[in-house]
C-alpha cells in the first residue's frame, strides 16, 4: 500500500510538472508554488482617466477633462494611455472607463509579472473611483491583486471603513508579512482615529492587523507620521529629485537608492518598502496646469529609457535581498502604473507601446 501511494504521488507530481511546462506562464507558476522568497511587485494607480464623467454643463472641468487637456498637445500623445482616442493633432481623449479596457489592463499587468496595484483611495461616485470599481467587477481580478493608498481622499468610518475591512477578507486583496492586509498611507492624510478604527474592526472580525506603510517624500516626515499612527514601515510615493530636464539616469535612480538608505536608517523600529520612480517628466502639467496643484517650471526630469527604468527595478530587487530584515513585507512599489501626465507610467501607451512594461517584465522574470 505504501509503495502504491508513493507511486501515485510521484505520477501526480510528474503530471503537474508537465502541465506547468505546457503553459507560457510556467516559470511564473513554479515561482509562485515553490518559492517563499518571491519579492512582490506593486504599482501605484491614480485613476483620473474617466473624461467628462460628472461634468455639469457650464461648470468647471472634471479632473478627467483636465488631464486630457494636459496631454492634448501632440508632443505628449506618445505618453497617453493605450486606450486613448486622438481627436486631432492637438486633442486627445483618455477614457479608461469600460470593463473591456480594465480587463485588458489586468492582462497587461499579469503578463508582466505585476503582483498588485495600489489604488489611490477616492470615495464612490467621484469618477476617481471608476477604475477601482471596474477592477473589483472584473472576472479577472484574481490575476492581479490590489491594496489601497489611504490619505488621498476622506475615508468615512461609518461606510467606507467597514466596506474596506470586508475587502481585506478577500483573496485578491494583497497580504504581506504573514497574511496582513497591506495599506499605504499618503503623507499625513489619515487621522489616527481612522487607523485605530480599522485595526479595531479587523480585530473584531478575525482579520489580521493591517500592515501599514507611510508614504512621504522625506524620511523624517515619514517617520513622524509612522510613529504617530503606530505604522509598520516607511516608503515613498516617488523620488522628487532633479530639475530643468536633467537626465533620468543617474538622477532618479540615485534619488531612489539614496532614499532607501535614509528611510531604512530613520528609525530601527520601522521597516521599509523600497520604491522605484519610473519618471518625473511633468512637462504636460507645466505647459497645461491642472487646478489641484502647481508644478514649478523647473521641476521636471527628462524621460528615462525603458532599460534605465528596468535597471532601477533590478537594483531594488538586489537591495531587498541585501536587507531582508528591514524589508519584511518583501515588496517593492513602482511609481506608477498610470501617472501619464505627471510623468510616472509603465502601463502601455498610445498605439499599444509596451516598451516600458516589456523591460520591467524582463527584470521580474529574471529574479
Amino acid at each position: 500500500m505504501l509503495f502504491f501511494a508513493l507511486l501515485v504521488c510521484g505520477l501526480m507530481a510528474c503530471n503537474r510538472r508537465n502541465m506547468l511546462k505546457e503553459t507560457p506562464l510556467a516559470h511564473k507558476a513554479v515561482t509562485l508554488l515553490d518559492s517563499t522568497d518571491k519579492v512582490l511587485i506593486g504599482a501605484i494607480r491614480w485613476d483620473a482617466w474617466f473624461g467628462d464623467y460628472g461634468y455639469v454643463p457650464g461648470g468647471p472641468p472634471t479632473v478627467g477633462m483636465e488631464v486630457e487637456r494636459s496631454l492634448s498637445p501632440n508632443e505628449y500623445h506618445y505618453r497617453a494611455p493605450f486606450y486613448s482616442v486622438e481627436i486631432s493633432a492637438d486633442s486627445i481623449q483618455c477614457r479608461g472607463n469600460t470593463q473591456a479596457i480594465m480587463d485588458e489592463e489586468i492582462q497587461y499587468a499579469k503578463d508582466a509579472g505585476i503582483d498588485y496595484w495600489a489604488f489611490c483611495w477616492y470615495r464612490p461616485h467621484t469618477g476617481l473611483d471608476t477604475a477601482r470599481t471596474l477592477y473589483l467587477a472584473s472576472s479577472h481580478k484574481d490575476d492581479v491583486k490590489w491594496c489601497v493608498i489611504l490619505g488621498t481622499a476622506t475615508l468615512t468610518l461609518n461606510t467606507d471603513a467597514p466596506w474596506l475591512v470586508q475587502r481585506f477578507k478577500e483573496s485578491n486583496y494583497q497580504k504581506v508579512a504573514g497574511g496582513r492586509p497591506l495599506i499605504y498611507v499618503y503623507q499625513t492624510g489619515v487621522p489616527k482615529v481612522v487607523v485605530d478604527s480599522l485595526r479595531s474592526m479587523c480585530s473584531a472580525q478575525g482579520v489580521p492587523a493591517p500592515y501599514i506603510a507611510v508614504m512621504d517624500f522625506t524620511a523624517s516626515t515619514a517617520k513622524t507620521t509612522a510613529l504617530n499612527l503606530g505604522a509598520d514601515a516607511l516608503s515613498s510615493y516617488k523620488s522628487t529629485v532633479g530639475s530643468n530636464g536633467q537626465p533620468y539616469y543617474p538622477v532618479l535612480p540615485k534619488g531612489d537608492s539614496t532614499g532607501w538608505e535614509q528611510y531604512k536608517n530613520a528609525d530601527t523600529s520601522l521597516k521599509i518598502i523600497p520604491w522605484v520612480t519610473s519618471g518625473r517628466n511633468t512637462k504636460p502639467r507645466i505647459d497645461n496646469p491642472v487646478s489641484w496643484t502647481t508644478v514649478p517650471p523647473s521641476a521636471w526630469v527628462a524621460d528615462g529609457t525603458p532599460q534605465q527604468i528596468a535597471n532601477d527595478l533590478a537594483k531594488a530587487f538586489s537591495w531587498v535581498g541585501q536587507h531582508k530584515s528591514a524589508c519584511e513585507a518583501n515588496t517593492i512599489i513602482i511609481y506608477a502604473w498610470n501617472e501619464f501626465d505627471e510623468g510616472g507610467w509603465i502601463c502601455p501607451t498610445f498605439g499599444n507601446n509596451t516598451v516600458r512594461l516589456d523591460s520591467i517584465k524582463n527584470v521580474i522574470q529574471n529574479q
